[in-house]
């Protein structure tokens, strides 16, 4: 093969040849580290990310049973009180987007007289970030209440479950099908 490529070009050529040939096999080296190299930082950042989330979600959920359990103890009458809070759906954030939307309509007429209308249409949405890269949030939806269970050593009083039954629903804006009150 080296005996083609001698005959191919003359001496000049070849020291022409070298550099190019160096420096091609620079940009494909650089090409495959740029494909591995960010990949890898998005998947870490990814998952550092839905971690926090996770953990950030679960303390918020432990944090507002604690703080009905806390509340509804204060009841006269209701003595020991423990609370389950069940969810329908995790917090929402909805992040901030710019979009642009193009529409374009064409008409054509054929030789016979026939008369053809094509509409299209495109959509651009492009997420809004941060200077530090963090998306930009326009409203964070609550999580989702599915069901609360109270226990409490004075239900067994019906005006003191009524009234932790109340409490409740006032507390967290649910229906009073979603609420359990049980005696200890």
């Amino acid at each position: 093969m080296l005996k083609k490529l001698d005959k191919l070009f003359n001496d000049t050529e070849k020291k022409k040849l070298k550099p190019l040939i160096f420096l091609a096999g620079i940009c494909i080296l650089a090409l495959i580290a740029m494909q591995i190299i960010p990949n890898n930082k998005a998947e870490e950042t990814s998952a550092t990310t839905q971690t926090k989330e996770e953990s950030v979600s679960e303390n918020e959920k432990k944090d507002l049973e604690d703080k009905l359990t806390y509340i509804l103890s204060k009841i006269n009458g209701a003595g020991d009180v423990d609370v389950m809070i069940t969810f329908e759906s995790s917090e929402e954030i909805i992040p901030a987007y710019n979009s642009n939307t193009t529409t374009e309509t064409t008409k054509e007429q054929d030789s016979s007289g026939g008369e053809r209308t094509t509409t299209s249409s495109t959509q651009n949405k492009t997420m809004i970030t941060s200077n530090s890269n963090e998306p930009v949030v326009l409203k964070t939806a609550e999580a989702k209440i599915k069901g609360v269970i109270v226990v409490a050593s004075g239900a067994s009083d019906p005006d003191v479950k009524e009234l932790l039954y109340d409490a409740v629903k006032t507390s967290l804006q649910i229906s009073g099908h979603q609420v359990e009150i049980y005696e200890k």
